[in-house]
């Protein structure tokens, strides 16, 4: 029988020696690392049966699971941290294969993690060698969606997906299709903005062809069965872009039952067993009140709706899409993975990424593709700030302290106190982004600490100062 390899990532010498042991006690081959980047350097030549990570940052440690599982998506981890986030997040993430202890563990407790991770690996517990879509990011609005995914596996209802071009809309329609318990049938995407009206014809049938025993069902409308046949998600994108004949008709398929989850009964010939998804560039709310999108139709989709916040409004999570994606690129380039740097990340903090979550994507690619890292992020910088003087210099510091006419009032200092206009200045300023980072975070003041760079103790001073309150 072949022994099971065990890479271990430790730093700590005498944790590192003390799992060695443990793990070449249980008969299986330990393989040692220091250091995040060269163990995910060696992990594909290495084919390892399981991963035990020692205690990292927690910025590290989502890193080094995401691209583990990027890396192969059915291998085990084993985390050992005593931060409840780190375990909040291997649960929102799906990674039932993602076990954390705590630091200082009991023997019989690494023992019986490893037994578990390596016995369920070899039954084939969860769904085989696929692994669920990543959704890198852990700011409230993306942990909820992912609890949401979570939530709808079984739910046999539409469900639509808004956001703008870039922010990930197919990536959360694959991870429904991916917790439907059906992983293993088709996800089939039509963009219903890149057909024309005799393509939407083919797709959307005014009657089903053939003939039935049934006569009613002939009058129903129907899909195509090249667009649904046989799938486990049809995932109709830019829904906003379905011209208004079409539109009815798709509400008639829905108030038919026509797509559903549920197998069809004996009689039901026209049913197809599947979910659909649907997504759109624009909030259809917003293109109802236009009249350019129809009310019931929109208010049969509605049932269910996922928006997924842009990338300027999820900043925290921006360092952590950075590695991910460094990562990625490094594996599919061949060349060993990096460490970007913390002034690359701030610039990337800074910018506000009009292309979205695709946009840093690109441009991370093309950064590791052209071997000019800093470089190339530097330049970005630089444009950002060139389009940002085009503008009123004045408008967003206006906005964010709220003093109105800030210019004039700089050019005509004869009459008014700098330091009472600096001292009110701060004062708004610190309140209102203090404020923000609390909202961002959902009032986890740890978290919102880390955003705004200070210590935990004095942004609850603050928060007293300013008499802030949830």
């Amino acid at each position: 029988m072949t022994q099971s390899k065990i890479v271990i990532l430790e730093a700590d010498q005498h944790r590192r020696d003390y799992i060695r042991s443990i793990v070449s006690g249980r008969g299986y081959v330990p393989y040692i690392f220091e250091k995040e980047t060269i163990c995910l350097d060696n992990l594909l030549p290495l084919d390892p049966d399981l991963v035990i990570s020692g205690p990292l940052s927690n910025d590290r440690v989502f890193r080094f699971v995401n691209t583990v599982k990027m890396i192969n998506g059915s291998l085990p981890i084993l985390i050992i941290s005593g931060d409840r986030e780190v375990r909040e997040s291997a649960v929102s993430n799906g990674f039932g294969d993602v076990k954390v202890i705590k630091v200082n563990f009991e023997p019989f407790e690494i023992n019986g993690a490893i037994n578990n991770l390596l016995k369920d690996r070899i039954g084939g517990a969860g769904n085989g060698d696929s692994a669920p879509p990543l959704i890198i990011g852990n700011c409230p609005e993306i942990s909820k969606i992912k609890k949401l995914i979570f939530d709808l596996k079984d739910s046999p209802e539409p469900v639509l997906v808004q956001g703008e071009p870039g922010t990930g809309k197919e990536l959360v329609a694959r991870a429904l299709h991916y917790h439907s318990g059906q992983p293993d049938r088709s996800f089939v995407k039509v963009n219903l903005a890149e057909l024309n009206s005799s393509m939407l014809d083919e797709m959307f049938f005014d009657k089903l062809p053939g003939s039935y025993a049934n006569p009613e069902l002939n009058n129903q409308s129907t899909l195509s069965a090249e667009a649904c046949g046989g799938c486990g998600t049809l995932f109709l994108d830019e829904i906003d872009a379905l011209p208004a004949l079409h539109q009815s008709r798709l509400l008639n398929i829905f108030e038919d039952g026509y797509f559903q989850q549920k197998k069809p009964g004996p009689f039901e010939t026209n049913r197809v067993e599947g979910r659909m998804v649907v997504s759109s560039n624009n909030l259809l709310e917003q293109r109802v009140q236009q009249g350019e999108f129809r009310q019931d139709l929109f208010y049969r989709l509605n049932v269910i709706a996922i928006v997924i916040p842009p990338l300027r409004e999820r900043v925290g999570d921006i360092p952590m899409l950075t590695d991910f994606f460094a990562d990625k690129f490094c594996m599919e380039l061949g060349v060993s993975h990096i460490e970007v740097s913390k002034r690359v990340k701030d610039i990337f903090c800074s910018y506000h990424w009009p292309g979205n979550v695709r946009e840093l994507q690109n441009m991370t690619r093309r950064a590791i593709l052209h071997g000019e890292k800093d470089s190339l992020m530097l330049n970005l910088s630089r444009q950002w700030i060139e389009n940002k003087n085009l503008r009123n210099p004045y408008k967003d510091v206006e906005t964010l302290a709220g003093i109105s006419n800030l210019g004039k009032k700089l050019n005509n200092l004869d009459n008014l106190s700098l330091k009472r206009v600096c001292g009110d200045f701060l004062a708004r300023t610190e309140k209102k982004i203090i404020r923000k980072a609390l909202d961002h975070t959902n009032w986890n003041r740890k978290n919102a600490a880390g955003l705004l760079d200070i210590s935990y103790k004095s942004l609850l001073n603050k928060i007293k100062k300013y008499k802030l309150a949830r």
